[in-house]
């Protein structure tokens, strides 16, 4: 459908338009009013790099590991690809309330290599809970990595968190996503409603009462006659269409000697 042809149909019923605007204002409150606030707790855990390394000669040294951290970015990537595959994730919607989400991902901002947690839930209580919940199971997933290794522990790649949450901010995020969605999907369909109903209504409308009367006061064509006509024979319907009132007398007598000479042709074809 043209925006043009659209938007004419707009106007047209624009009492529908008026009263889908109020729909959609009412429905978007009661949306945002029913989603409400929720609560976001975040934390960062470093995967820390082993405290003994082994030198050229085969002899382990002891180093400062935070010189090294660039060295186990790989070991962090396998971490948020544990937590975030689809066992943990089916495990956190069980353990939790519907509507409480998270998210694991690296911390691009800096060249350590740092997890960033974030969870989202509508209670304070339950947003903090899930949060150490996952953050948890970062040494968790470290030990499973390494337990074919026989490393010893000097040498095995640890995990150190460095901040979380323990009161959660209070965020109105999913109350303006979910009054957004609302929005555009009640309003845009409502409009391509109306549109579509008075496009339906405009191809079954009646003609113009004022065609009507045009094309009555008209009358039927007037017919069309397949024989030469002469210039002194009468207009059809017995009028002249000249309104002089001498010529008649002309017009009646030629009218006659057109009939006798007829009547002579066919005696003569009779004959």
């Amino acid at each position: 459908m043209e925006m043009r042809v659209m938007w004419r149909s707009l106007r047209r019923r624009w009492y529908l338009v008026l009263a889908l605007a109020v729909l959609t204002v009412g429905a978007t409150f009661l949306v945002a009013q029913r989603t409400g606030e929720t609560y976001e707790a975040t934390g960062t855990v470093l995967v820390f790099p082993p405290s003994q390394v082994e030198g050229p000669t085969g002899e382990m040294s002891e180093e400062n590991p935070y010189l090294s951290l660039g060295g186990v970015g790989q070991a962090r990537d396998v971490v948020v690809r544990a937590l975030t595959s689809k066992k943990v994730g089916d495990e956190f919607g069980e353990a939790y309330p519907a509507g409480t989400t998270f998210e694991i991902v690296p911390d691009y901002t800096n060249s350590a290599p740092i997890i960033l947690f974030t969870v989202e839930a509508a209670a304070p209580d339950v947003a903090t809970e899930a949060l150490s919940s996952l953050i948890d199971r970062v040494p968790v997933e470290l030990e499973k990595l390494q337990s074919g290794l026989d490393l010893p522990a000097a040498q095995r790649v640890t995990s150190v968190v460095l901040t979380r949450d323990e009161a959660p901010a209070a965020t109105t995020k999913a109350m303006i996503r979910a009054a957004l969605m609302t929005m555009a999907a009640l309003g845009g369909m409502g409009l391509l409603l109306i549109a579509l109903v008075d496009g339906w209504l405009a191809g079954r409308r009646d003609p113009d009462p004022e065609d009507l009367v045009v094309e009555d006061a008209a009358g039927p064509p007037a017919p069309v006659s397949l024989h030469p006509v002469h210039a002194d024979d009468p207009a059809p319907g017995g009028r002249d269409p000249d309104p002089d009132p001498d010529r008649g007398a002309p017009v009646e007598v030629t009218a006659r000697l057109l009939k006798r000479r007829g009547r002579r042709d066919q005696r003569g074809e009779a004959s």
